[in-house]
């Protein structure tokens, strides 16, 4: 990772929706930093993707499915770090089924996996305290037409992460959250390329004008899992090239 180096090595890490975008790219700075990582995604198997995944376990798991996020954390016998990527908006969130959707991917999962893995990260040594991460978005802040459901789902992950921060320090696990800005990815790519007024209309709150890429979104996951971040809980960290600061 450009500018830093974090050392993992020892540390067990879960990162659903690890199979593209902003996950595969927090996997592979822990992969890189020396975790054993493990990742979800919904094809049947990691030589299903394009994009080559070798030293990381892979998991497939529909996360709007809580039996399945259940059996997910029965896998595992230690867990450090659990990172909960999956997420996106759905087709018709205006509808009611488009709209609880959206809920089930986003926010729900989080907490089912969370709770679900609770024993596994009170059980961990790592050095400043076992972590759940969640990836929250400019739309927790502010309203957006096109995500009825997305948007009041990445709320909700921020109100839950404080929860969680608030009644799980004395268990030794801290919950953070990043909220990413308009970022490219393979979700991300085709509208920002079909409609480049959304990222020019972006540019004009932000003071670093370009758009985000999946690292710079890792590259502050990793800290605050890190034991430089053992004083930091409860916190959502606005990763967005000062979106959230402009007028």
């Amino acid at each position: 990772m450009k500018g830093i180096q974090f050392d993992y090595s020892g540390a067990n890490v879960l990162v659903t929706g690890g199979s593209n975008g902003i996950g595969l790219a927090c996997a592979k700075a822990y992969q890189a930093a020396g975790a054993s990582v493990a990742i979800t995604g919904r094809k049947a198997n990691a030589g299903e993707y394009e994009h080559d995944m070798g030293g990381l376990d892979y998991h497939q798991v529909d996360v709007a499915v809580r039996d399945e996020l259940l059996a997910l954390a029965k896998k595992f016998n230690a867990l450090d770090i659990l990172v909960n990527n999956a997420g996106g908006s759905q087709p018709d969130e205006w509808g009611h089924d488009g709209f609880d959707q959206s809920l089930d991917v986003n926010l729900k999962s989080a907490f089912h996996l969370s709770t679900a893995c609770k024993p596994l990260l009170e059980a961990s040594e790592f050095e400043g305290g076992a972590s759940v991460i969640g990836i929250a978005s400019m739309t927790s802040y502010f309203g957006f037409s096109w995500t009825p459901g997305y948007g009041p789902a990445k709320a909700g992950l921020v109100g839950m992460i404080k929860t969680l921060g608030q009644s799980w320090g004395e268990s030794g696990i801290r919950a953070n959250a990043v909220a990413a800005g308009l970022t490219r990815t393979n979700l991300t790519s085709g509208v920002i390329d079909a409609m480049p007024e959304l990222a020019e209309e972006s540019f004009a709150r932000q003071g670093i004008k370009r758009l985000g890429v999946p690292e710079d979104i890792a590259a502050a996951v990793l800290f605050l899992t890190s034991p430089a971040a053992s004083w930091i809980t409860g916190q959502t960290l606005p990763v967005d090239g000062g979106f959230t600061s402009g007028m």
